[in-house]
């Protein structure tokens, strides 16, 4: 079972490890005042600690810029059954990438890092480090995978700080050594000029 929304965002905030903004709604009038408030363009998506695949469900809906598109979303997301609540998030830009953990019986909590977005396909590469780690091991992490170039500002894209990107996993690394759980999957992690934006968050029990 998925972590309740609120005790995930608690967790986050206990580790420092920043989240694109959100709010966590269940009617239409807090969903709209909560868009009045981060402004355009906005992503909405469900929230159940049942489901583990959101879009299996066609339970997100992104790229959500005017009222109308925002009234419609929320009509068509709310009719999903057996949901918590809808999480209304401020659409960030940026270059993708995937964050997991997973607890391994003989070694512990192993902390995964890859590319992510539409270079999953392209490069499916990940690495992979025992938790908890420091900046220098973080770094090695990320040098070891190909799609590292993405973070060099690769055909247009942002440039990225790879002390940002280390950061994050270092981060991410203590939150998986101290904390009770079987699974964590930041998909994706968003990684621009003002840092990093865990957009998705999956913490499994």
């Amino acid at each position: 079972m998925i972590l309740e929304y609120t005790k995930q965002e608690k967790l986050l905030k206990k580790y420092n490890l920043k989240t694109a903004p959100s709010f966590f709604v269940k009617n239409k009038k807090d969903a709209l005042l909560a868009v009045s408030k981060m402004g355009y363009p906005v992503v909405f998506k469900i929230f159940s600690k049942d489901c583990l695949h959101r879009t299996e469900v066609k339970g997100v809906i992104t790229n959500i810029d005017s009222l109308k598109k925002a009234k419609d979303s929320f009509d068509k997301l709310k009719s999903i059954k057996g949901i918590d609540g809808i999480i209304i998030q401020k659409q960030i830009d940026g270059v993708e990438f995937v964050v997991g953990v997973k607890k391994d019986n003989v070694f512990g909590p192993v902390v995964m890092f890859g590319t992510g977005g539409i270079f999953v396909e392209l490069f499916n590469d990940v690495s992979f480090r025992l938790a908890p780690f420091n900046k220098g091991v973080a770094l090695s992490m990320i040098d070891s995978i190909k799609g590292k170039r993405i973070l060099d500002g690769f055909r247009g894209l942002p440039k990225i700080k790879k002390e940002d990107v280390a950061d994050l996993l270092v981060k991410t690394s203590l939150l998986a050594s101290r904390e009770q759980f079987s699974e964590i999957d930041f998909n994706p992690v968003i990684f621009n000029e003002k840092g990093a934006f865990i957009c998705d968050i999956k913490i499994i029990q």
